[in-house]
């Protein structure tokens, strides 16, 4: 009569286990976090323009959490990330004075954040340049933009 609860006794020992396995090996996966700060001259009058400005700019391959905050008194932010073009220029839309979105692959973004919320975008990035930028109408114009290196 022994064997049955034996059995059980040892499946279940097996099933914890391998929960215990899985959740050290989920946890084995770093997360870096990067601030994002979304500011324009209504947020600080020493701001000249439209800015990102990232706490780093350089992270290793892997889970990245972008953390963004939109310190504007007045105007909506986003950022959007997409691989760095390099010295190729983005696909403007000077109608609309925003890069055309549906040319361009976006990787992910944080979306239209009212003035003083927040949002964050969790990505598995690659080794090589990203690019990170606003693309409110004359947002990327201004310069609202800034680049992401991910190493090895």
């Amino acid at each position: 009569m022994s064997r049955p609860y034996r059995s059980a006794r040892t499946a279940a020992s097996a099933a914890t286990l391998t929960l215990l396995i899985a959740a050290s090996a989920h946890a084995a996966v770093r997360t870096q976090v990067i601030g994002v700060k979304l500011q324009d001259p209504s947020a600080d009058p020493s701001v000249k323009g439209m800015e990102i400005v990232i706490d780093h700019h350089t992270v290793k391959a892997g889970r990245v959490e972008l953390k963004a905050v939109n310190l504007s008194k007045s105007l909506v932010h986003e950022v959007l990330v997409l691989h760095d073009p390099g010295k190729k220029p983005l696909p403007y839309d000077t109608a609309n004075a925003e890069v055309n979105e549906n040319h361009v692959h976006s990787l992910g973004e944080v979306g239209d954040l009212p003035p003083g919320h927040s949002g964050t975008l969790t990505l598995n990035l690659k080794p090589g340049k990203y690019l990170l930028f606003c693309n409110e109408p004359g947002h990327y114009a201004d310069g609202m933009k800034t680049e992401l290196t991910v190493t090895r």
